[in-house]
């Protein structure tokens, strides 16, 4: 008896559980914006099994599926966060929420993936405006680490994750300001500090080769004594080898030029972060077919001269000389929310529209090399995408639907939860 009532209740939760979850989801009468393609207006998207399965016109939905009347919305593939610390930090005035910085200079080891906290805050907020995944990488030192790419939003780390290591990090050095106008003190070139701090990484990965070399010499003969095992080095071997890239932090113009020397030099695989100054070289990051993230467009110019609207035309020069780049939130997740906004921003100072949400979509996805997974509408893809009440750049447009792996997400947040909060606050 007892057995019979544990499995009827088994059963009974079974069914509750896919009744809210349906196999099948048909969004039907929507303005659908595949990114790789031309708007469908009044168009339909199926999604079965956590996956796009068919875009067109007048499609039918399967035996139990859900259907959505989607009239009035806009539906695009969800955004991707180029460069973030979420789940890592949550209050920065209180250290022990930060977890994304590690002591030392060289931590080429350290996977990000398994710090992540799946339940931060950050995740919600983040994923208001459209974003349904995100790069997270560490900080710190020369190298930093190793980043993950995931899904926002997930039980646990293995549901978030779409690669447990996708990138390698490097900080490159920042050419120092110049002594101020009159100092008596005579200071040694700018280049030549910023030469010799290269030069040490470049040192730092001679060594690690010679490591790896040994190592591998050692297994095929026995008669050579293998080296005691050094992990930091064993995990730059993706990363010297092409098969992992390495995200570098680079900024003014003549750091990103020894920056493209070093990449040709050690034959990495580079993506480019920063590049306040990219505008003054872009031809030459475009020749060297290294693509750019985007970092946070909450700052100024890298330099006085640059003019105040350096940020934002740095991504339209960028853009026309034909260098793939993707936007980020930069170091602080409380800015998740704000990721279609930056890219609103260099709308406003002459990117096109369209190349705006190619960086926050296809363009991302290839950068990381997921495209045959994400960025785009399409069959096949993973069904990770958001319905909205109009242009996702527009400051006043609400997204009203997400689906992560094609399950609706719960889009109540933190923020929401404030708003709430303190609107039913009594007036006295």
């Amino acid at each position: 008896m007892k057995r019979a009532t544990i499995l009827g209740i088994l059963l009974i939760a079974a069914a509750g559980l896919a009744a809210a979850e349906p196999a099948a989801v048909l969004i039907k009468n929507a303005t659908l914006y595949p990114v790789t393609g031309p708007a469908v207006p009044g168009g339909d998207i199926l999604i079965e099994n956590g996956k796009i399965t068919a875009i067109g016109k007048g499609l039918q939905a399967p035996a139990g599926a859900e259907v959505m009347d989607a009239t009035g919305l806009s539906v695009y593939p969800g955004f991707i966060d180029g460069f973030t610390h979420f789940g890592l930090a949550e209050i920065g005035a209180i250290p022990s929420t930060v977890d994304y910085l590690e002591t030392g200079k060289e931590n080429p080891e350290l996977k990000v993936a398994w710090a992540i906290n799946p339940a931060s805050i950050h995740f919600g907020t983040g994923r208001v405006t459209g974003t349904t995944a995100a790069l997270v990488t560490p900080a710190g030192g020369t190298f930093p680490g190793m980043s993950a790419l995931v899904k926002m939003d997930g039980w646990t780390f293995p549901e978030m994750q779409v690669k447990e290591i996708a990138t390698g990090l490097i900080n490159f050095p920042m050419t120092p300001r110049p002594p101020k106008e009159g100092a008596a003190v005579q200071q040694e070139s700018k280049a030549d500090v910023t030469s010799k701090l290269v030069d040490k990484i470049k040192d730092y990965l001679k060594e690690a080769r010679r490591y790896l070399e040994v190592k591998n010499l050692s297994a095929k003969d026995p008669k050579v004594a293998a080296p005691a095992p050094n992990p930091k080095y064993e995990a730059l071997a993706p990363v010297l080898n092409g098969t992992l890239p390495v995200i570098i932090s680079v900024e003014k113009a003549k750091d990103i030029e020894l920056a493209i020397k070093f990449v040709k030099d050690e034959k990495l695989k580079a993506i480019f972060r920063g590049c306040a100054q990219g505008f003054q070289v872009a031809g030459k990051i475009k020749q060297a077919g290294i693509p750019v993230i985007i970092d946070s467009l909450y700052t100024g110019p890298s330099e006085p001269e640059d003019g105040y609207d350096a940020p934002f035309r740095n991504v339209v020069e960028l853009a026309r000389a034909g260098v793939m780049l993707c936007f980020s939130t930069g170091d602080d997740p409380a800015q998740g929310k704000d990721l279609p906004h930056h890219a609103a921003k260099a709308v406003a100072f002459g990117l096109d529209r369209e190349e705006a949400i190619k960086a926050l979509t296809i363009n991302a996805a290839r950068i990381f090399g997921v495209d045959g997974r994400l960025g785009s509408l399409e069959p096949g893809k993973d069904a990770d995408l958001f319905l909205a009440t109009g242009d996702p750049l527009d400051f006043k447009t609400e997204v009203k639907v997400m689906f992560i792996n094609g399950r609706k997400i719960d889009m109540a947040n933190w923020w929401e939860d404030l708003y709430k909060k303190w609107k039913a606050r009594p007036i006295k």
